[in-house]
């Protein structure tokens, strides 16, 4: 994931934990318009990203959280990030506060800085559904040796990674074991997530500071294409023995869009939802499956669908790209030319 493409990958760097203290009041306009009660597989960033549409701003959740308790029993103090408990109460503030939090307008104990300004914040989390283990190995960058990081199921961890160039590889217990290099850039936010039963990881791109003179379109064909894919050497590395198919998104109109797949251990489909400059590697056992790759909306306003069946072989690589707003869908193996699916066609292609 060169040239910033942070999306490149499924990381989770280490290095440091952030462990605000909170000691302010709440600002006394501060209000909790709403108690959370968080349920199974919650992780702050989701719940931030729920109700106010931006991840950054699950430190305003806790900021909140942490103020109400001072007062009041039914919350419990946040004082680790990385951590909430099944059951536990939030406060959330209203929209309106939520972003004057986030602007500084309050006057509230703030966390510390959510993007530090010489290196990139990962948030990192293993989403088992059965209570499966997993394990993040990275290599290179600020590193001198490899570092093993082990996420619990229901674990999220936030870490700043120096500026560089890594490799990752996601260990999935009674999974696949997959990875791929990438370049860390100061002041960007990845999230990243590892559904170890089901061998399929996320990394998303959200914003952190912007970048000078660059917008949306110039983001979405810059950061987060893989440009590697038209060499054999590319960015990903499949398990021993297994393919790996990677789907990304590439609106520049924030349109999401919608992966079903299906054949071997999808039966009859699952279906991935994959959100503007979000990547997944997904790893397959040989077989011939069937991907359809849709979207609400195209270039002429029309819901939008294409469908292909591959063939996924040992130990190689397709890459899948979306552009919802173009109504276009690429399927490339590496070293070999791209090709654009159309909404008819659906010939056997091979991974």
């Amino acid at each position: 994931m060169s040239k910033g493409l942070m999306l490149g990958f499924l990381i989770i760097l280490v290095t440091v934990f952030v462990t605000p203290t909170w000691a302010a009041p709440a600002h006394q306009g501060l209000t909790c318009a709403e108690d959370y009660t968080v349920q199974t597989n919650d992780w702050l960033s989701t719940i931030a990203e729920k109700y106010y549409g931006n991840v950054l701003a699950y430190t305003v959740i806790i900021e909140a959280t942490n103020a109400a308790a001072q007062t009041d029993k039914r919350y419990t103090p946040i004082t680790d990030p990385s951590v909430i408990e099944l059951s536990q109460v939030l406060c959330l503030p209203s929209v309106a506060d939520a972003e004057a939090m986030l602007n500084g307008e309050f006057s509230v104990q703030r966390a510390e800085s959510v993007v530090p300004e010489e290196k990139m914040l990962v948030i990192a989390a293993n989403r088992s559904l059965t209570g499966a283990d997993s394990v993040l190995l990275i290599a290179g960058g600020a590193f001198t040796q490899t570092q093993k990081y082990e996420i619990k199921p229901g674990q999220e961890v936030r870490l700043e990674l120096e500026p560089g160039d890594y490799k990752s590889t996601w260990i999935a217990a009674g999974g696949a074991d997959f990875g791929r290099k990438f370049t860390a850039v100061a002041g960007r936010v990845v999230i990243a997530w590892l559904i170890p039963e089901e061998s399929i990881a996320s990394t998303e791109l959200r914003a952190g500071r912007p970048i000078p003179g660059v917008d949306d379109e110039d983001l979405a064909h810059s950061h987060l294409q893989t440009p590697s894919v038209t060499t054999t050497e590319t960015p990903y590395s499949p398990a021993v023995g297994q393919a790996l198919l990677v789907v990304g998104n590439r609106s520049f109109a924030d349109i999401p869009s919608t992966l079903t797949l299906s054949g071997g251990r999808f039966g009859e489909g699952k279906e991935i939802q994959i959100n503007p400059a979000q990547e997944v590697l997904i790893a397959l056992e040989p077989g011939t499956y069937r991907a359809t790759w849709s979207a609400p909306a195209g270039e002429d306003g029309q819901p939008i669908s294409r469908s292909r069946e591959f063939t996924a072989k040992a130990n190689k690589i397709g890459v899948v790209w979306f552009e919802p707003e173009r109504s276009r869908a690429i399927l490339q193996v590496p070293g070999e030319p791209a090709v654009e699916l159309n909404e008819e066609e659906s010939p056997n292609a091979q991974n």
